[in-house]
This record gives structure tokens, C-alpha cells and sequence, in this order.
């Protein structure tokens, strides 16, 4: 009798693997990757003070994803049923709410969390991520309920606001770059000498007041790290005198002595450095609760090149410091854990976003390409596929054909390009237009500007003094098309799906008139105008809901030690503690907004092809019954990427006026200062299915644009003219030199995603990589402030969605970060599929 096997379907496709991996490092990372078989992993612990009122899980962070609203009373219940209790100081109901927060993360931390070393680890700091209660005694909290359950609290804001199709706001965590360069270099002690000089300045009525509250929690939370260290410092002699190699010994030997120096003292070695920005690093996560998203780590081959070059001098074997920075890699990816028994992907998702920078311009235009630029590109090389953390490459006129060559080789290898560029000429012109708009050229000018790094996926802020809120508020410039083609009422009234309810005929916009009237498209602009302000304003009020809570109730004193300007001020972070202290609105459906402004223009004024009440009953109708009409707004009128000067336009003064309406905002609470950028994460995809049809021809349903980018199909003359359309829609350059960095204009201080898919015969042999670099600097001279790369054979993604199993970590480029192609949903996984792959 034959017994049959039947075997998997292998990969028809070759996908990016690890190579010149160490021991070591196979091991660490092959571990990490069996998820939820591990025995050891670093989901999130909830902890309590164990009184009846307490809870860990705030909501409020989470305000702009979308789809865990469903989940929020359930990640509340279940946090407070697992929590275990911590032992109170005697004094503990006596502190102010900043103290209690500190004090608790601390003891929790240092007492209650094991101190793990994996095995072969080079660096210390294991567990962190924890949900710690909020500390609040019995009144805050009933407080806090009102004003996040309550009616018209913020809950049922942000649901109501997304419901209609505005897009999102909340007041989040993480999106910034700490003074991690000051740890390093001076260590925690230097925070904590200052904290203790500027709490003993102050009168006894101020130490009994706000501000000594403030420095006294600052004090408390700036020995965590110190004694987190020793506690790990601990682990390691442990493990050393069990320890039958001799060769780990001494490592667990050395670890043991790095921690008994770092983060406390300042690092002597580049093993020092990584240890201490590791640990500094890790327990912000903890603090904020909230594992990872956008703490990024800035210019680090600028921060740690000294110690790297001292180090290499003094002995050390290069290929043992880039193990080191493999075991940071690994440990970066650790935060993924948080979610590991309940999210996509055993957690592994693409949500956090801990972004480091690589080389860009120093003074004078200088390059600032070193070695240590080029080894933690082969750390990403060699280490790749693999999603923490993230980085990202500035170019500028002056970077060396060595570096870009590394780059375009790398590419060449990669399905989804291992990292973004960023274009500094472009991006410090925004910054430099902050400056200006914001009144804060003391902080930002001409002589430290090139020191700005990007946050998250691509979001450019400045360097331990910046709290820029760079995905706080998510608003979609299309509603302002609807609203104006309807006299400020919503084209198709919501209805509920839980309760089947409709909402009745009520005008929530402004009244900006009756569109059918309207004789000139100007008319029809002043109504856009009028609704964008609208837009603006309703997104910014609700944001202002979050923000009061968050300031009031969830300090952040660890992270405030940080942050330059909270020690001067005695002012937590949350309440407007930062030197610049921004949120920014980023724009979202910026062609599909585009586009429909063109449509408009043409069908019902320039052609007179149909009249506005045809159109807009053709968008209620869901073009159904209107497919002549649709074919028209979707192939005769103009588009957005093309290169075509008149689109071009339409998109620079799209731009022009909704962040100049942004630019007119601050929050009444923090005195915080709105901000433009275009990063739209996946808003494109799920608001699709609210927003009703548009006029470009976009059925509801279909996806809209993203950030920058033209709509999918739209971009058919090429490359460089997709290019040259996103340059001229953040303002091209001034013809008479009055731009914001030289000739440079750019509106969004924050950056713009922009994403271009090409084909693999691209960088197929050596004259074709020629090309793509040309088309790179070409990119620096009339391009965005950022680009990422998709390099990708559409059969191989689908293949992928046929045979998931095979191709786990064939990471793609979504919009400002990568993602595991086999772990985003199929509407997600066809959108890149169709987008155009541009050839050479």
C-alpha cells in the first residue's frame, strides 16, 4: 500500500532574506519570529493601585485608529480584571497626580517587572511593555468618566466626527525624538543635577505649589533608569557565575559593568551608548503606555559616531559592534509584543514606527555621511526583512555618489525599499516656514535647521524640544467638497448600523450657499473656502476635547526630563512643557479632493457638460445611472500628477488654503499651535467607505488618494512627471528667490508621503541604477519632502495572497512605513497591487 504525501506549495518567487548573520543573532531573530510559541515574550502586564474606581487603558490615544473603537470597552474591562496590585507608599494619596504617576511607573519598573537577558543578548532591558494605572484618586476619576464616557464626552466626539466623514483627532502618545544625544553624552545624572538645582531656586510657596509638585515628580522619575539598571546589572552577574562558556561569561561580565555606568553616567564606549539609549529609550514606552509609535531616535550616526570611531580604535571588532546593533534591532522589535495574543500577526503589524536617521546635511551643506552611516546600512541589509527600527536617509545636493549607490543597491534587493528618503532642501524649507509662521526663529533658523529629523513614518520635527503631535488630527479635505456642493449638509445622511437610525435633515456645516446657483467656479471656490475653514475649525475643537483630559490626567514626567523646556518651565509635557509645542493636522484625500475640484470646474463650467444638479444627484446616485457622465469626470477632465501646469495649480492652491486656514489655530488649554503635513496611515482605505462618491468619478467605496500621491491610475505620464506635480504642490520654487530655504517653497512643515511603485526591470543592470539615481537627484531639485519605494512584480503579490504561507515577511511599502504584505487585508493588498509600476 503507497502512502501519498502532500507537501505545501513552495514560493515561486524569491523574496529579501537575512544573510551574514551571527549565531547569535539567527537565534534572537529566529525566536522573535516564532511569536506566540516563545516562551518569553513582552506582552503588556496591567498594573494597579487596587482601588475600586482604577483603571490602566486610556482611549484617547487610540482616537486615530479607527478600527479599535469596536474594542475599547473591552481593552478597558480586561486590563482592570488582570491587573495585579502594587504596594502603596504610606504617603501615597498625599501626592499631587504627577507624583503618584511617577512614583508608580518607578516602582513598577524596578520592583515588580522581571529583569530578563535573552540568551546570547548583548543588551539589557527586556520586559516593558505594561499598562500602569492611572493613578487617579475617586474624584479625578469621576471627572475623567464625564469628560471621556460622558455625554458629548470625547468618545462619542470622535465616533460622531468619523461617522461623518471628517477624519479623526486625539491626543497621542509618542511621535517625538527625545534629548537622547544628552543622556549619552552626560548621563541621567546631569537631568537630575538640574532638576535638583531648579527645584532648590524656588521659594517655598513654589515648592509647595505646581511647579514644585512637577520638579519632584521629574526627580523621582529620573532615577528609574538608573535603578532599572542596576537591577539588570544584577541579572547579568547572576547569569555570569552560571555561566559554563567562557566567552559569554565575559560578555555577561561586560554588560554587568556597562550597567553599572549607564545611563546613570556618561557611556565610554559605543557598547555603553547603545546599552544606554536602549534602556532610556525603552521605559518612555513604559511610561506612556503605549509601546512605541513614533518615538524615534533622530540623527543616531551623528549622536554615536564619536564613541563608534573611539571605540574601533581602541580594538573593537566591527563586525561584533554591528552584532550589537542587531541585538538593538531585535530589541526595538520586542514592542510588537504588546498585542501578540490578540493582534494581526501574532502583533507584528506596522503600527508603532521607531524611527532612526541616517547621514542628510550638516552646516554649510556639508554631507554628513560617516562609517557609522554605512554599518547600520548593512545592519538594515542584513537584517532585513524585519519592520523596527525604522529608517529613514536624507538626501541633499551635496550627498556622495557612494551613499547613493549603497542605497539604489539596496533597493535593487528589496521588494519594499528597507527605508524612506527624506530631501532636505524641500523639508527645511517647511521648517524654516514654521519658524516664521509660528514665531519661533530663536528656536528654528538658518544655523541649526539641518539638525531636524522625521518622527513616526516621515514626519519632520526637531531635536529634544519638539512636541509636534504629528498624527493628532487627521482631516479629510474632501468633506469640504461635499459640504460646499450641498450648502453645508451632508450629501447622504448617516445612518446608524447598530441601531438603524438616520440622522434627520440637519445643516452641520456652514452655509455657504446654494451650489446650484452658483455662475463661475469662483463662486463654487469661496464655498470650498468657506467649508474648508469649517473643516479646519470642527477638527481643531475636537482635538481641544482630548487634549484637556490628557493634560489634566495622564502626566508624563519620565518623558518630560527629556524634552528641553519642561525642567525650565516645571511644566509636564502634556501641558505645553516643550520649547516647540505643535500639533499637527495632516490632510488626507488630498488628490481625490484635487481631482474632484478639477472635475467640477470642467464638467459643469468650462464644458458645460452637465449642470450642478446633475452632478450632484450623479454623486447621490453613486454614479449609477450616470456612467457617460462618470467616464467624463474620470477620463476627459484634468488631473493631479501629470505634470499638467493647470492641475498643478489647482492642487498648489488646494494646498495653499487649507494649511494657511490650519496655520490660524491654537488649542485654548496648552496654547498649542496647529501645524500642516500629508501623511494619511491607512485613513484612504477605511474612509472610503464613508465619504460618499466624489466628483472625479470616484464611486463611495472605491479608495481615495493618499497623502501626496496622485489618484491610483491617475499618474500616466511617468515618473518625473508624478514628481514634478507633488514638487509644484508644495510650492515649487520662488522665481524671484523669496522661497523658504533658497529657492525652495513648502507648505507643510511636517512632510508629505509620497509613494511611487516600480518595476523590477528598473534597476535590472548597471546603466538602468545610473538612471534611477539621476531620477533621485532629480528628486532633491523639484520633488516632496519624502519618498518611499516600492519595488515590486505584481505576481509575486499575488502569489502571496494565494499561498500566504510562503511569503510572511515580503514586506511592501504602504504610506510612510512598511508592512508585512500577507498581514494587511485583502482591500489594502490589492490597492498595491493595481498601483502603477513606473518603468525607465
Amino acid at each position: 500500500m503507497t502512502t501519498l504525501t502532500c507537501e505545501p506549495p513552495k514560493a515561486k518567487y524569491s523574496i529579501k532574506a537575512p544573510y551574514n548573520l551571527s549565531p547569535r543573532i539567527q537565534w534572537l531573530r529566529d525566536y522573535y519570529f516564532q511569536g506566540v510559541k516563545r516562551r518569553w515574550n513582552n506582552e503588556a502586564t496591567a498594573w494597579t493601585t487596587g482601588t475600586p474606581w482604577d483603571f490602566q487603558f486610556e482611549e484617547i490615544s487610540y482616537y486615530i485608529v479607527p478600527e479599535t473603537y469596536t474594542f475599547f470597552q473591552t481593552f478597558r474591562s480586561c486590563f482592570i480584571q488582570n491587573a495585579r496590585p502594587v504596594k502603596l507608599h504610606p504617603e501615597f494619596w498625599k501626592w499631587s497626580l504627577p507624583e503618584r504617576r511617577a512614583w508608580f511607573v518607578r516602582e513598577v519598573m524596578v520592583n515588580y517587572l522581571p529583569h530578563e537577558i535573552l540568551p546570547g543578548d548583548l543588551i539589557a532591558g527586556a520586559r516593558f511593555n505594561v499598562q500602569t494605572s492611572t493613578c487617579l484618586n475617586k474624584a479625578e476619576a469621576k471627572t475623567y468618566e464625564k469628560l471621556v464616557y460622558g455625554k458629548n464626552g470625547t468618545r462619542q466626539a470622535a465616533k460622531w466626527f468619523h461617522d461623518h466623514g471628517y477624519g479623526n483627532a486625539g491626543c497621542t502618545g509618542g511621535h517625538l525624538i527625545p534629548d537622547y544625544a544628552r543622556v549619552i553624552r552626560k548621563g541621567w545624572k546631569d537631568i537630575y543635577a538640574e532638576l535638583q538645582q531648579r527645584y532648590q531656586s524656588f521659594s517655598l510657596q513654589e515648592q509647595k505649589g505646581r511647579k514644585g509638585a512637577q520638579l519632584r515628580a521629574m526627580l523621582t522619575a529620573a532615577t528609574m533608569a538608573r535603578d532599572v539598571a542596576q537591577k539588570y546589572r544584577a541579572a547579568c552577574l547572576r547569569l555570569a557565575t552560571m555561566e559554563k562558556d567562557e566567552l559569554r561569561r565575559a560578555e555577561l561580565l561586560q554588560m554587568a559593568e556597562n550597567l553599572s555606568r549607564v545611563p546613570w553616567e556618561p557611556a565610554q564606549s559605543f557598547w555603553e551608548a547603545i546599552q544606554s539609549l536602549w534602556l532610556t529609550h525603552m521605559l518612555i514606552m513604559s511610561e506612556e503606555n503605549y509601546p512605541g509609535p513614533g518615538l524615534s531616535f533622530g540623527r543616531i550616526d551623528q549622536i554615536l559616531y564619536p564613541l563608534w570611531k573611539k571605540s574601533l580604535e581602541e580594538g573593537m571588532d566591527r563586525e561584533f559592534s554591528k552584532e550589537i546593533l542587531k541585538c538593538f534591532w531585535i530589541h526595538c522589535n520586542t514592542a510588537y509584543d504588546n498585542l501578540i495574543r490578540t493582534g494581526a500577526n501574532q502583533g507584528i503589524t506596522a503600527g508603532y514606527g521607531q524611527l532612526l536617521t541616517l547621514s542628510g546635511m550638516g552646516p554649510d551643506g556639508r554631507d554628513m555621511t560617516n562609517d557609522l552611516t554605512f554599518a547600520i546600512l548593512e545592519v538594515i541589509d542584513e537584517m532585513s526583512p524585519i519592520l523596527e527600527p525604522k529608517p529613514n536617509v536624507r538626501l541633499h545636493r551635496n550627498t556622495p555618489d557612494e551613499l547613493l549607490d549603497k542605497l539604489v543597491e539596496m533597493i535593487a534587493s528589496s521588494q519594499g525599499s528597507p527605508f524612506l528618503l527624506n530631501f532636505d532642501e524641500r523639508s527645511m524649507a517647511g521648517m524654516l516656514r514654521e519658524a516664521k509662521k509660528a514665531q519661533v526663529e530663536h528656536l528654528i533658523n538658518e544655523s541649526n535647521v539641518f539638525e531636524y529629523a522625521p518622527v513616526g513614518c516621515l514626519e519632520n520635527t526637531m531635536v529634544g524640544n519638539d512636541r509636534s503631535g504629528t498624527v493628532d488630527l487627521n482631516l479629510n479635505l474632501l468633506k469640504a467638497v461635499e459640504l460646499a456642493l450641498t450648502g453645508g449638509y451632508d450629501l447622504i445622511p448617516f445612518t446608524d448600523e447598530m441601531t438603524g437610525k438616520t440622522d434627520p435633515h440637519i445643516r452641520f456645516g456652514a452655509d455657504s450657499g446654494d451650489a446650484t446657483q452658483f455662475k463661475t467656479f469662483e463662486e463654487f471656490w469661496q464655498a470650498y473656502a468657506t467649508q474648508t475653514a469649517f473643516i479646519v475649525k470642527k477638527i481643531v475643537e475636537l482635538f481641544e476635547q482630548t487634549e484637556r483630559v490628557i493634560a489634566t490626567f495622564s502626566p508624563t514626567p519620565y518623558l518630560s526630563c527629556l524634552v528641553r523646556g519642561c525642567a525650565e518651565k516645571a511644566l509636564d509635557i502634556t501641558q505645553g512643557g516643550p520649547e516647540l509645542w505643535f500639533a499637527t493636522i495632516e490632510g488626507v484625500t488630498f488628490a481625490t479632493t484635487v481631482d474632484s475640484l478639477l472635475a467640477i470646474k470642467y464638467l459643469v463650467y468650462d464644458q458645460k457638460i452637465c449642470s450642478m444638479a446633475q452632478l450632484i444627484q450623479a454623486l447621490k446616485d453613486n454614479w449609477i445611472g450616470h456612467e457617460i457622465l462618470q467616464a467624463q469626470a474620470l477620463n476627459k477632465a484634468p488631473k493631479y500628477g501629470r505634470d499638467d501646469d493647470q492641475a498643478d495649480e489647482m492642487a498648489r492652491r488646494v494646498m495653499e488654503l487649507w494649511t494657511e486656514e490650519t496655520w490660524k489655530h491654537k488649542t485654548r488649554w496648552t496654547g498649542r499651535q496647529m501645524r500642516p503635513g500629508m501623511l494619511s496611515w491607512n485613513y484612504w482605505v477605511g474612509d472610503s467607505y464613508i465619504l460618499p462618491a466624489s466628483p472625479d468619478g470616484r464611486p463611495k467605496g472605491k479608495f481615495l488618494s493618499n497623502a501626496l500621491c496622485p489618484s491610483n491610475g491617475a499618474d500616466i505620464n511617468g515618473p518625473t512627471a508624478n514628481v514634478n506635480s507633488v514638487g509644484k504642490a508644495l510650492g515649487g520654487k520662488s522665481k524671484n528667490g523669496g522661497g523658504d530655504w533658497e529657492k525652495y517653497i513648502n507648505y507643510l512643515p511636517n512632510g508629505g508621503s509620497h509613494t511611487m511603485t516600480f518595476s523590477p526591470s528598473l534597476l535590472r543592470d548597471p546603466e538602468h541604477r545610473q538612471k534611477f539615481k539621476a531620477f533621485l537627484r532629480g528628486y532633491i531639485e523639484n520633488g516632496g519632502t519624502a519618498l518611499q519605494i516600492n519595488l515590486i512584480d505584481a505576481d509575486i503579490l499575488r502569489d502571496a495572497q494565494k499561498h500566504p504561507e510562503n511569503y510572511r515577511h515580503l514586506l511592501v511599502r504602504v504610506t510612510g512605513y512598511n508592512a508585512y504584505f500577507t498581514s494587511i487585508g485583502k482591500e489594502l493588498q490589492d490597492e498595491i497591487i493595481a498601483r502603477e509600476a513606473h518603468r525607465m
